[in-house]
């Protein structure tokens, strides 16, 4: 009530005051009423924003905590005023400078070429992209295995070893593999980087029984998909983890997958989740189906 506290030291009435600074009483204290609205509402929101990148996604943008909280129907709020809120409220994340790291690459990969660079699928089941990234839980390092769907973007397969080994990417195929049905990913192109775990006879003899068409990416920013989803795992899911040992981190590796496969609402496919968005595109005719055009590492512009 500052206004009629400088008033009583000046020794006018509150009525003066009002017209001096050219409000009504009525105006006065509605304008206090939408003050304190604002506040609570600020309040409301900050709660819902942090508890849920504590619990779900460390670094979750304005945009995505937007669709995901569902911040429309729960406060009739724009993006764009939500998005302000945010700005204003200190509730905006720093940029982050994320390190690519790539494995190491294997001789035998040296016989396959990039076969997803501008290319075009109108379907699941036509690339997915693996990669192995490493996490650190305490002073424990662990290796994660993934396999994407490109035209989804649904992790269709993942799993976690404390080595780097073949059979512990092929677990990450077999989910994938039983997802599918087995014979629905025939001709699939598979894409990763040039890894050993995915260029040992072991793994390319899986591919070749199920006539999976082998792809190869010659850098890691040839891999972006599976780099870009890495970035993810790191940097928003598993900061929210609780335990650090192998058999907790494959169960909390679970939760996460589901998560973000069925409850985290993505921008690219229209604010659905992966799996909402798979369930859209089984009711659409073929010549339905959205084209989604892949990266063109050889020529960008295109």
């Amino acid at each position: 009530m500052r206004l009629k506290t400088e008033s009583v030291k000046a020794g006018i009435t509150m009525e003066q005051a009002y017209k001096f600074v050219g409000i009504t009483r009525q105006g006065f204290h509605e304008k206090i009423k939408r003050h304190e609205r604002e506040k609570k509402l600020i309040s409301s929101i900050e709660l819902l924003v942090n508890k849920y990148r504590k619990e779900r996604d460390r670094r979750a943008g304005s945009r995505s905590l937007y669709h995901n909280l569902e911040i429309k129907s729960k406060y009739n709020l724009g993006v764009t005023r939500f998005e302000r809120l945010l700005s204003e409220n200190k509730l905006c994340l720093a940029p982050l400078r994320i390190k690519i790291v790539t494995t190491k690459s294997d001789l035998q990969s040296w016989n396959y070429a990039n076969m997803i660079s501008g290319k075009s699928i109108s379907n699941i089941n036509q690339v997915v992209a693996g990669d192995l990234t490493y996490v650190y839980l305490g002073t424990h390092l662990y290796y994660v295995f993934s396999l994407m769907d490109l035209y989804s973007n649904r992790i269709v397969g993942m799993s976690v070893s404390e080595r780097m080994r073949a059979k512990d990417a092929l677990e990450a195929y077999f989910q994938w593999k039983s997802l599918r049905n087995g014979h629905r990913i025939k001709g699939c192109v598979h894409h990763t980087d040039g890894g050993s775990q995915y260029f040992s006879s072991t793994y390319l003899s899986e591919l070749k029984s199920c006539e999976i068409q082998v792809s190869r990416a010659k850098t890691c920013l040839e891999n972006g998909y599976a780099e870009q989803w890495n970035g993810l795992l790191k940097n928003h899911f598993i900061p929210t983890i609780k335990y650090q040992n192998v058999k907790n981190l494959t169960e909390e590796i679970k939760q996460i997958t589901y998560f973000y496969n069925n409850e985290r609402k993505q921008e690219q496919l229209g604010w659905q989740t992966p799996v909402q968005y798979e369930t859209y595109i089984g009711t659409l005719l073929e010549k339905q189906k959205p084209v989604k055009r892949l990266y063109n590492f050889e020529d960008p512009k295109r």
